[in-house]
């Protein structure tokens, strides 16, 4: 059974897997950065610094800003159909390490100017 694919799984190119950030630098350990890979941000027609949102479980949403993943960091390989992000963000969107999150640009995402704490 050594040479048995995989199941290859058609999805939607802006369906995602969730996967844990590698902290390397401060950049990348920010509580509103994603990860994702060149490729799928080429093919989201995204560049680096974009805003996008991302939709979680149950209708949850939230802003990040989106970075590509720079294999010359020293961060371990990174699946194409992945994204990383830190735990901060996964509980903003109710999401564990593995599920699907869905990501759009988000281009019109105007400053804050104000914080409510509940």
């Amino acid at each position: 059974e050594d040479g048995a694919k995989k199941p290859v799984i058609k999805r939607s190119i802006n369906r995602l897997l969730v996967d844990d950030i590698v902290t390397t630098g401060e950049e990348e350990s920010d509580n509103s950065t994603v990860i994702l890979t060149a490729e799928r941000m080429e093919e989201l027609e995204l560049f680096r610094g974009d805003s996008v949102e991302l939709k979680g479980k149950r209708g949850r949403k939230t802003i990040c800003v989106a970075l590509s993943y720079d294999p010359a960091d020293g961060d371990p390989p990174m699946e194409p159909g992945s994204i990383r992000m830190n735990k901060v963000v996964r509980s903003n969107l109710s999401v564990r390490l593995g599920d699907l999150v869905t990501v759009n640009s988000a281009p019109n995402v105007s400053y804050g100017t104000r914080v409510e704490v509940l």
